[in-house]
This record gives C-alpha cells, sequence and structure tokens, in this order.
C-alpha cells in the first residue's frame, strides 16, 4: 500500500482493512477509465490516418452523381475502369471527333469553361469526350506550387515545378488512358478526330505525338501548353514543331510565365522543321473571363473547318 495514503488513512482514522479495499477500488476504477478511454480514441486515430479519396475519384463520383449514364462512356486502362464524358451530334453530316483533355486535376464539370466548350462543340457539329485525367504522382517527388490553376481562378506569380519522374509518371497515366478511348475510336475511319488539350496535359500529349506513334490524329490544338519544369519546358517549342498533324497553339496575354517565356521559340522551331501547318492565336485579356470561353471556340472552329 502506497506510504502516503497509508498515512492518509490513519489521519483520518480509518483501518487499515479498509484503507486497503478503498485503493484496490480505486485502481479497478482506474484501470476500466483507461481502458474505455483506449477504446474510444482507437477508432478516432484510425479515421485520421485514412487516406483521404484521390481527386481522380472525386470527379468520377461527380460525374456518376450529376449525369445520367447515356452520357457517359467506361473506357478500361491497364489498371481501372474510367468514366468519360460523351456527348453526340445526332444531326447530319457530322463534322468529326474531338477529345478535350483537361489540365493537371482539372474537373470537367466546373465552371472552368471545359463544360461549356464540350457543348459547344457538339452543337457546332462533333461527337466530344473529355477524357478525365489522372492523379499526379504523390511519392515526394512534387515540389510546391504544382497544380494548373483552374481556368476560372486568378493565376499566382509562382511558377509551378513537377519532378521529371512526376511529369513522365503522368505522362504515362495519360497515353494509356488516351489510347484506351482511342481503341473505340479507331474503327471510325471516315471521321477526323482532333485533341483540344491544355496546360501539362497539352505538353506532354504533344512530346508524345512527336514521337510519331501510330495514331489517326488529324489536329491538335493547345491551350496554354506548358511543362512544369523549367529543363523540360526548354525543349517543348522543338516537341511541337515535330508533331504530325495541323496544330494550333493557343496561349492568353496574362498566361503562366512558362507559356510566355516560350512563345517566341515556338514559331521560330516551327519554321526551322517547315512545320507549315502551324498556327499561333492569342487571346487578350485574363483565362478566366467569361467571354474567353467563347473567343476560344471561335478559334477551334474556325481552324478546324479550314483543315
Amino acid at each position: 500500500m502506497s506510504s502516503s495514503f497509508a498515512v492518509n488513512c490513519r489521519y483520518k482514522g480509518i483501518s487499515k482493512v479498509r484503507c486497503v479495499n478503498m485503493l484496490n477500488y480505486s485502481r479497478f476504477f482506474l484501470t476500466v477509465s483507461l481502458m474505455i478511454s483506449l477504446v474510444v480514441t482507437t477508432p478516432t486515430q484510425a479515421a485520421e490516418q485514412q487516406n483521404p479519396p484521390s481527386r481522380s475519384s472525386q470527379f468520377d463520383s461527380d460525374l456518376r452523381y450529376w449525369l445520367s449514364s447515356e452520357k457517359l462512356l467506361t473506357i478500361k486502362d491497364e489498371e481501372q475502369e474510367i468514366s468519360v464524358l460523351f456527348s453526340e451530334y445526332m444531326a447530319a453530316p457530322k463534322r468529326g471527333i474531338i477529345i478535350l483533355l483537361p489540365g493537371m486535376e482539372q474537373s470537367q464539370l466546373y465552371n472552368n469553361g471545359l463544360s461549356y466548350l464540350h457543348q459547344a462543340l457538339t452543337d457546332d457539329g462533333y461527337d466530344t469526350y473529355t477524357l478525365p485525367v489522372p492523379d499526379l504522382s504523390s511519392n515526394g517527388d512534387l515540389a510546391a506550387n504544382i497544380i494548373d490553376a483552374q481556368p476560372n481562378e486568378v493565376k499566382s506569380s509562382a511558377i509551378p515545378v513537377l519532378s521529371e519522374l512526376a511529369l513522365d509518371n503522368y505522362k504515362a497515366a495519360l497515353i494509356a488512358r488516351f489510347e484506351a478511348l482511342y481503341k473505340t475510336l479507331a474503327l471510325r475511319q471516315q471521321e477526323h478526330i482532333a485533341i483540344v488539350a491544355f496546360g501539362n496535359s497539352a505538353g506532354l500529349f504533344a512530346e508524345y505525338l512527336a514521337t510519331l506513334p501510330s495514331v489517326r490524329v488529324d489536329a491538335l490544338i493547345t491551350v496554354s501548353a506548358q511543362l512544369a519544369n523549367a529543363q523540360r519546358n526548354s525543349h517543348l517549342p522543338a516537341s511541337l514543331s515535330l508533331v504530325a498533324p495541323a496544330l494550333l497553339d493557343v496561349f492568353y496575354t496574362f498566361d503562366s510565365p512558362l507559356v510566355l517565356e516560350t512563345i517566341d521559340d515556338r514559331r521560330r522551331w516551327a519554321r526551322r522543321n517547315s512545320k507549315l501547318d502551324y498556327r499561333q492565336r492569342e487571346l487578350f485579356g485574363e483565362q478566366h473571363q467569361p467571354l474567353q470561353h467563347q473567343r476560344l471556340r471561335k478559334e477551334l472552329t474556325g481552324f478546324l473547318r479550314r483543315l
């Protein structure tokens, strides 16, 4: 028995036997209280340690919740099933097929111009597919400010940075998704296929097409094409000049520094490699301004009709 507890008992005139029982009861209740606290806190700690759902899974849940199954096409790459937003032009004649590649972590549904462009291009006579982009790598290779700013947000002056490994992993996943969708479209030999890509997705897809893969793409439209790695971005003008399809290169007056610093080099490389079907267009103003989406639509449809 604790000496201080025993002294306290003698001071209060409590017998030794009763004092021992009181000590045992206090120890018992203390043990029970500790066990209860452990039972209560363990599930809470386990819940806190669970990883949050990935952004791509959140986008997929949004698609399935807000849209009917008729507007979704399910494809499968090497790892998983993917829901592609799909709109078919019902009248005749059709102008072709357009595949939209959003920027990194850019949703197909949010008010960033993609949803407007998807429906507008369908109204202009195209079967339109918006391919969801994969998640960024979470292996610690990423630096701060790595996400393409949403077009309805004001861009910061910080230059985004990605490691070479993170870019390569994202590119591999993006191309795997494109090839899975392309397999479902390749049999439509009589229809033109155009790609409209944004941000880092545009830069990486241009790298892919520069290797001259055996895919039938009739036109490539890049919007704010960039690569969030300084060394890799410096080679983007050369990659753009080597793609086989006709190329419309769109940028904004207040675009990312990664875009603006290579604009002149893109024109020079196009001349050097005799890329005669290279066109460059500047959209004046902020990218998030509502009228910019309509201007972009006008540039896209005008370019495609001249092909």
